[in-house]
Formats: C-alpha cells, sequence, structure tokens
C-alpha cells in the first residue's frame, strides 16, 4: 500500500471518528431534550387536572380534553376506571413519564395522585411525530456524516498527492540514477522533511561519488603499475618459451603472466571508462573471433559451422569472449574439458562455454556479472566487463546451467540482419578479417 493511501485512509479514519462521536453526542442530545419537552408538556398538564379536581371552588370549569391525541382517565382506589375520555383505552400504571406503544402508535403515559378518592389521575399523549422526527434527525446526522467522510476522503487524497508529489518525484529520480555515476535529485518545495531527505540524499550520493572517483583513479594507477612491468614478463617468458618448448614451468609461468596482463587491461578499461565510449561497427563472423581467442588457449575445443555474421565492435567481442573462456579455464584448472559451442537460435547466435569445474553456489550464480563480485578465483572484473560488453551489442549473457560437473555460459547476440534493422545513425562498416574494410 503506498503511503498516499496510507495517509488518507488515516485521515479517512479519524474523521470517521470524529463524526461518529460528535453525530452520537448531537443525536443524544437532541433525544433527551425533546423527550423532557415532551414530559414537561405531559406533567403540566396533569397537574392541571389535579388542580382542578383539588380546587373546585376557583371556579373553573374542566370538560375533559380538547385536543386529539390525548387521553385522560380517573381511576378509583380499586383500579376500576371511574371516567376516561380520548380513545386510547385503559392505560398502564406508571411510577414515571412512561412511553408505550398500542395500535402502531406510540403514547408517553404518566399519572399523579387523585387524592379525594386515593386512586390516579393518568393521562396519555399520542407522541407518534415527535418519536419519528428522531429517527428522521437520525437519518439526516448519518447523511451528513457520510458526505463529510467522502469530502474528508476527497480532500486528503488530493492533499496527500500534493503534499507527496515532491517526495514521489524525488523517488522516481532517485530510481532513474545511473549506479555508476550517481548524480543528485533535485527538489521543489519548502524547506520540510522532504527537503531534509532530499539534502540527505544528495549528501550520500555525493559521498558515493567521490569515493568511485577515488577508487577508479585508484584502479587506473593500478593498473598502469602492473601493466608496463607484466608486459615485460610476458615478453620474456615468451621468448623463453619458444626457446625451450619443452618446459613445462616456463608455459606455467607465461600462461600465468598473460593471464594477469589481460587482467589488468580489463582494470585499464572500467578505469578509463572505455567500455561506455562508443563502438565502432562492422559486419563480421563471430566464428573468426572465437577462432582467435581459442588460439590463445591451446586446448580449448570449438564447434560452430559456417558463417555467423554479427554486427559489431571486433576488438570488444573478442574481449568479452576471451573473457568468458578464461574464467571458464580458471575453473577447470586448466584447458583441457573447456568447449566452446556456437549455434543459432531464431534471429540470434547463442554462444555456450562450458567448463568441467566443480560448479557455483546458487549465490555465485546470481551474482557472477556483478562489477566487483569475484567466487573462489579472479578479482571480479572479467565476467563484469564481458556482460557489459555483449549487452552493448544488443545482446545478454547468464550461466545457463552450474552443478557439481561444470558450468555453462550462454551469451546471445543478435545476428546481422537484426542488429540492421534495429540500428538507426550508426557508422557501417563491412570487413572481412584480413583487415580490408569500406566506409
Amino acid at each position: 500500500m503506498t503511503l498516499r493511501a496510507r495517509v488518507t485512509l488515516l485521515v479517512v479514519a479519524v474523521t470517521c471518528a470524529t463524526v461518529l462521536a460528535f453525530g452520537s453526542v448531537v443525536l443524544g442530545t437532541f433525544e433527551r431534550q425533546l423527550w423532557a419537552q415532551l414530559e414537561t408538556v405531559l406533567t403540566s398538564d396533569l397537574e392541571r387536572v389535579a388542580l382542578l379536581l383539588e380546587q373546585p371552588t376557583l371556579g373553573a370549569s374542566f370538560g375533559g380534553p380538547a385536543s386529539a391525541g390525548v387521553t385522560l382517565e380517573f381511576v378509583a382506589a380499586d383500579g376500576a376506571v371511574v371516567l376516561a375520555w380520548g380513545d386510547g383505552g385503559a392505560l398502564p400504571s406508571v411510577d414515571r413519564p412512561t412511553p408505550i406503544e398500542r395500535d402502531g402508535r406510540r403514547y408517553l403515559v404518566a399519572q399523579v395522585p387523585w387524592i379525594a378518592v386515593d386512586g390516579w389521575v393518568r393521562m396519555a399523549h399520542d407522541v407518534t411525530v415527535p418519536a419519528a422526527s428522531v429517527a428522521s434527525v437520525r437519518w439526516i446526522v448519518l447523511a451528513t456524516g457520510l458526505t463529510v467522510v467522502l469530502v474528508a476522503a476527497a480532500l486528503a487524497l488530493a492533499g496527500a498527492g500534493r503534499i507527496l508529489g515532491p517526495l514521489s518525484d524525488v523517488a522516481r529520480q532517485t530510481r532513474d540514477l545511473d549506479p555508476a555515476v550517481p548524480a543528485g535529485v533535485t527538489y521543489r518545495g519548502p524547506r520540510d522533511e522532504v527537503f531534509e531527505l532530499t539534502t540527505s540524499l544528495n549528501g550520500a550520493l555525493g559521498a558515493i561519488r567521490e569515493r568511485r572517483e577515488r577508487e577508479r583513479a585508484f584502479l587506473l594507477e593500478v593498473a598502469h603499475e602492473l601493466a608496463a612491468p607484466l608486459t615485460l614478463v610476458d615478453y620474456h617468458l615468451d621468448r623463453l618459451r619458444r626457446r625451450d618448448q619443452d618446459d613445462d614451468r616456463l608455459r606455467a609461468a607465461s600462461d600465468a603472466a598473460r593471464e594477469l596482463l589481460r587482467t589488468s587491461q580489463d582494470l585499464l578499461a572500467l578505469a578509463r571508462g572505455e567500455l561506455q565510449r562508443e563502438l565502432t561497427y562492422e559486419v563480421l563472423d563471430l566464428g573468426d573471433v572465437i577462432g582467435r581467442v581459442a588460439d590463445e588457449y591451446p586446448g580449448v575445443r570449438t564447434d560452430f559451422e559456417g558463417r555467423a555474421e554479427v554486427f559489431g565492435d571486433p576488438e570488444r567481442l573478442k574481449q568479452a569472449i576471451r573473457n568468458l573462456v578464461r574464467n571458464a579455464v580458471q575453473a577447470s584448472g586448466g584447458t583441457d574439458g573447456v568447449r566452446v559451442v556456437l549455434t543459432r537460435s531464431d534471429a540470434r547466435h547463442v554462444l555456450r562455454v562450458h567448463d568441467v569445474g566443480r560448479g557455483m553456489p546458487p549465490e555465485t550464480v546470481q551474482r557472477a556479472f556483478e562489477h566487483g563480485f569475484s567466487g573462489a578465483a579472479g578479482v571480479g572484473v572479467g565476467l563484469s566487463v564481458a556482460k557489459d560488453i555483449i549487452e552493448r551489442h544488443g545482446g545478454s549473457v547468464r550461466v545457463a546451467a552450474s552443478s557439481a560437473a561444470g558450468t555453462t555460459m550462454e551469451a546471445f547476440l543478435p545476428d546481422v540482419d537484426s542488429h540492421l534493422t534495429a540500428e538507426e545513425d550508426v557508422r557501417v562498416v563491412v570487413s572481412t578479417m584480413a583487415g580490408d574494410a569500406v566506409d
């Protein structure tokens, strides 16, 4: 439930409670005053009749009730009705003014002593109409309360939308932030709690940006410091390896140096922001790119037939595929058992890289392509770089399967026809792997 809905419901609940309490007080007060007035009138009439009976010498005369709806009875000591006016029937004995119902009508009955005969004088007023007015007032109060609640709900909904609008705008801007470079959010409103929240959020985002810049600068410096000596080490180890091709130790050292060099190159690409630069698109054969990567890892088997033309940057795609293959080689402890399979599915080329490692735990599968996340080995760069490159080519990559028998990575890339249909205003270079290009 949204905050706007909760605020509206709270206002409606408070309004309902207030209206209920106020309506109960108003209705109760009205009903008490009405019955008090009816009892006063009835008691006054009874006292007048009793006074005429006790003081007949006053010269006043009594000819019975003149108004309709009034019943008067003179009751002897034995309970017999001596004289009665009206057609209400025999009245019950009551201690105080009491409402009764008879023949679908309501009466208010009271009695006073008839001292001369030790009996009672009883009188009843027809109060059907006044009693009905109580029900009418009850419905009026209910309708008024319901109207007030509906108006309050509408005003609360509109007011909550107006009040929470700036907060919703801040939330929208926060959702649209670039995780790589989280810029600040803009708040347009009074200096209230939302302003304080926005200020705190911008402060936190600024600290994140500064930390990312420091990390980027440090990463760039480290990558530079590593690249130069690793290039030299790789060069000399490669020369020694060519002289003595049977030395397994030289081969292992050369492979390790080359892997470190490629890792440093990935770090440089991330630090410089090269992955976000414009790509130089060419029509190329994905199989040729895979073949060149496989040549760097003797023992890796490839399985594909025919041309698999895609529209992309050959160097970046080679970097992405190399990182996938390198991850498989590291997981397998060597190139034995690593396979790269290229197939086609509809308008996409599917690249599968299989390894024979121990598999990934579920939490690693979910985070395998996150920047900075590392499993059993590595620095958490290669797979994230591969993901960025493939997604910039309109594709996707995932961990298709992982078990104790190994892991399979799947990369999907659109074929050249579908990519050209989707792209507009791009620089097209028709190229062959031999290097001839036509703009």
